[in-house]
């Protein structure tokens, strides 16, 4: 049975995504993602499918990315990413908080299967010295509360 696609779509002039991605929380750190050749870091987590559920994507990716199940998450910001970059970009995306499993190393992060996939932990305040996407998320992360919290992003202008 064929995989459902991906929601998004893109024209000659904009894109458009829907997003889940992980706030992976363990030893006051944080886990990033990154790809080979990107050149900057982001959490881990990517697109949902058309029928999915936000919830069930992330499993699916983190799984797809980490080799790992993870527990459900907390819902924690609901993240409008809207930019240029060859085209106008606009990405929606829910975040979940979770809680590295009990039991699992925190070295175990390459049993994936997504190619070129590579990870690391990082002090939420170091964050800025990173080259982490989307930046205007740093802030954020480093006052995440208890609340659902929507985050509009737009750097058309920038």
């Amino acid at each position: 049975m064929m995989a459902a696609p991906d929601i998004s779509w893109s024209t000659p002039r904009e894109t458009f995504n829907l997003r889940v991605a992980a706030v992976i929380g363990h030893d006051h750190k944080v886990l990033l993602c990154t790809v080979d050749g990107l050149g900057y870091w982001f959490l881990p987590g990517g697109r949902v499918r058309f029928g999915e559920s936000s919830e069930l994507a992330l499993s699916r990716e983190l799984s797809e990315e980490l080799g790992h199940q993870f527990p459900p998450g907390r819902l924690a910001l609901v993240v409008e990413n809207i930019y240029r970059d060859s085209s106008l970009q606009h990405e929606v995306g829910f975040y979940y908080c979770l809680a590295w499993p009990a039991g699992l190393a925190d070295s175990d992060l390459d049993g994936g299967e997504e190619p070129n996939h590579r990870f690391r932990w990082a002090d939420v305040g170091e964050l800025s010295s990173l080259r982490f996407e989307p930046a205007g998320l740093v802030p954020v992360l480093q006052e995440l509360g208890d609340d659902v919290r929507h985050v509009l992003l737009d750097r058309r202008a920038a």
